[in-house]
């Protein structure tokens, strides 16, 4: 039975790429996730293999992010500039801001799946589920559109998945706490919540830069 949802999951990882006309490509990051997933056990040893420690981590789900930001600047392009929902018209612009918006969504998710015994299964939900009530400051949640919502809940539970599942091996062999289900629920809107503000903070600083 297991095996045989797995096999589910990896064939839903394809629909992405057949949908690329019709839905974009930004949650093409779904079909990185499912194919990680198919051959974790290769994964998991290139993982072991990097020296680096928590540095490793953070690298990996920077480029999660950034390549989730990538396909939804490419989905965006279509637009002109004053219908774009991005950090910024401007794709160099949006990505140089894109550093300042999921930093704290990698590194707060990195510190508490080192410290807490969270799956990768839970913070895509977790992460997904809160994604939808962010989205382009709720206006995804608002439009009551179940097919924007599964579509937000798909990116974003994966960009910040795929760290947890890359070091998902390692992670199996540290010395971490074992929570209940609710409590790791609370924790992990609570992180949401502290990374959402943190960004914003970010945001504004970056801005000031510019």
């Amino acid at each position: 039975m297991e095996v045989s949802r797995e096999r589910l999951f990896h064939f839903a990882g394809l629909i992405p790429l057949l949908t690329v006309p019709w839905l974009g490509t930004t949650w093409l990051i779904f079909t990185v996730l499912a194919v990680l997933h198919r051959f974790r056990g290769r994964v998991w040893r290139l993982y072991g293999s990097l020296n680096g420690g928590f540095s490793r981590y953070l690298v990996v789900g920077m480029a999660s992010a950034y390549l989730t930001e990538i396909l939804a600047v490419i989905d965006n392009l279509k637009y002109p500039p004053e219908k774009r929902a991005l950090l910024s018209p401007d794709p160099s612009t949006d990505l140089y801001l894109a550093f300042a918006y999921y930093l704290p969504f990698v590194l707060y998710w990195g510190l508490v799946v080192r410290r807490y015994n969270y799956s990768w299964r839970e913070v895509f939900l977790i992460g997904g589920a809160t994604g939808i009530l962010m989205e382009q400051m709720g206006a995804v949640f608002l439009s009551m559109n179940p097919i924007a919502w599964l579509y937000v809940l798909l990116v974003y539970g994966s960009y910040k998945a795929i760290p947890v599942l890359t070091a998902e091996d390692c992670l199996g062999k540290m010395e971490r706490r074992k929570i209940g289900r609710w409590k790791k629920l609370v924790l992990g809107l609570t992180v949401e919540f502290a990374a959402f503000i943190s960004a914003g903070a970010l945001l504004g600083l970056f801005k000031a830069l510019m």
